[in-house]
C-alpha cells in the first residue's frame, strides 16, 4: 500500500466548495496512467482510461470534499463563532483545527470549563453556537486574516493504530485512493469498456459534482466508492460492518442487480471477502448518478470506517486492498455477455 499517497490525500484541506485543493495530488498520482484528465468547473475532476473502440463507459466515482465548518462571526475578544451541518457538535470541543483565511491559522475549539459550569450547565448538550475557535489572536489581528464565511478544517494527524490507519477525511479519500490504484492497475491492459475515474465535488452537501458530471460524461453504468459505518463499542453488526472483513456491497431498490451480481461473482471467483449492506437509499453519490438522463445502472462499493465525520476516522488497509482488487478484477472480467445482459448489444 502507498501510505505516502494516502497520507497526502487525507492530509489535504478540501472542505466542500474548495475541492480544487486536491486536484494537484490526484493529477500527480495519475500522471502517465490515463488517456485524459480534466478539471471541471463544478469542482470535480475526471480521468479517462480508454477501452476498446465503440464500447460502453464505466464510471467509478468517489467524492473529494470533506466535512468542515464555516466562520459565522468574530467576537470582540477575537474568538471565532462557527457553524456546520455535517459534524456532530459533541465531537468538537477540544479539537485542533485549521482556519483557512488569507493564510492558514491553527486554532482550538474551546468551551466554558466544567469547573466554572453550574450543575444545570453540566447536564446540557452544548450547541454549536456556544462553541468557538481560539486562534490566540485579538479581534484586530484576526480580522486582518479571517473573514466571515472562511472554512475551518480538522487538523490532519495521520496515525497508524497497529494495522489500522486514522486521520481526518478518510471519508472519502479512501475511495479516491482506490480509484487511483484501479486506474494504475489498468495501465497494463486495454479493458473492454472505457473507464472514467470521477472525483466528485460537494457530496457532503448537495451531490452537485456527481449529478452534473454524470450529465456531462454520460457513462453507461457506474459504481460509487465511498465509506460506510464500521463496528465499535455501541455500534453493532446490525447497523455497521466489520473492519478487515472486506468491502461492503450495498443492496437496495436503486442498485442494478446485474452489476451487483457481477461484483458478487467476481469476489467469489477470486476469493475476495465482501459484506452486504441493506437499505433504501445508499447515501452516496450513487443516489444522484442513478437518476440522470434515462437512468444510469449503478452500484455501490463501500469501505467500513469507524468514527465517521470526526478528526479520527479509522480504516483497515486490508479493506482498501481488497476493494482495489475487486474493482480491478470486475473490470477485467467484463465481457460481451455481461454487456449484453446489462444494456443490450454493444
Amino acid at each position: 500500500m502507498n501510505e505516502e499517497l494516502l497520507k497526502s490525500l487525507t492530509d489535504s484541506f478540501t472542505v466542500t466548495g474548495y475541492e480544487e485543493n486536491l486536484h494537484s495530488v490526484i493529477l500527480n498520482a495519475l500522471k502517465g496512467y490515463t488517456d485524459k484528465i480534466e478539471s471541471l468547473k463544478n469542482g470535480s475532476l475526471y480521468a479517462l482510461k480508454k477501452g476498446k473502440p465503440g464500447k460502453c463507459t464505466l464510471m467509478l466515482d468517489a467524492h473529494i470534499d470533506e466535512v468542515g465548518m464555516f466562520v459565522t462571526g468574530i467576537t470582540d475578544e477575537g474568538f471565532l463563532r462557527i457553524h456546520t451541518r455535517s459534524i456532530d457538535p459533541k465531537v468538537l470541543p477540544g479539537s485542533v483545527v485549521v482556519v483557512h483565511g488569507k493564510k492558514d491559522l491553527k486554532g482550538v475549539i474551546g468551551l466554558k470549563p466544567y469547573h466554572l459550569q453550574s450543575k444545570e450547565e453540566m447536564k446540557k448538550y452544548i450547541p454549536i453556537d456556544q462553541l468557538f475557535v481560539d486562534c490566540g489572536m485579538s479581534n484586530k489581528e484576526i480580522r486582518q486574516i479571517v473573514n466571515i464565511g472562511d472554512t475551518v478544517s480538522f487538523l490532519p494527524d495521520f496515525v497508524k493504530l497497529q494495522n489500522l490507519i486514522s486521520n481526518k477525511s478518510i471519508d472519502d479519500r479512501a475511495g479516491v485512493y482506490v480509484i487511483i490504484e484501479v486506474l494504475k492497475n489498468l495501465k497494463r491492459i486495454t479493458p473492454l469498456v472505457n473507464v472514467i475515474g470521477h472525483f466528485a465535488s460537494q457530496e457532503e452537501v448537495t451531490g452537485l459534482g456527481a449529478l452534473t458530471s454524470t450529465y456531462y460524461l454520460k457513462p453507461d453504468f457506474a459504481i460509487a466508492i465511498d465509506v460506510t459505518h464500521g463496528t465499535s463499542p455501541g455500534v453493532t453488526s446490525r447497523e455497521a460492518y466489520q473492519l478487515g472483513k472486506g468491502p461492503v456491497l450495498f443492496v437496495g431498490p436503486g442498485i442494478d442487480h446485474i452489476i451487483l451480481q457481477k461484483l458478487v461473482d467476481t469476489a467469489k471467483k477470486f476469493g475476495i471477502p465482501v459484506q452486504k449492506e441493506i437499505g433504501i437509499l445508499s447515501g452516496t453519490d450513487q443516489t444522484e448518478i442513478q437518476i440522470v438522463g434515462k437512468g444510469v445502472p449503478s452500484a455501490v462499493v463501500s469501505l467500513p470506517q469507524r468514527y465517521m465525520h470526526t478528526p479520527v476516522e479509522v480504516i483497515d488497509p486490508e479493506d482498501i486492498k481488497n476493494t482495489i482488487n475487486l474493482l480491478t478484477l470486475f473490470i477485467e472480467e467484463i465481457d460481451e455477455t455481461f454487456m449484453e445482459e446489462l444494456y443490450g448489444e454493444h
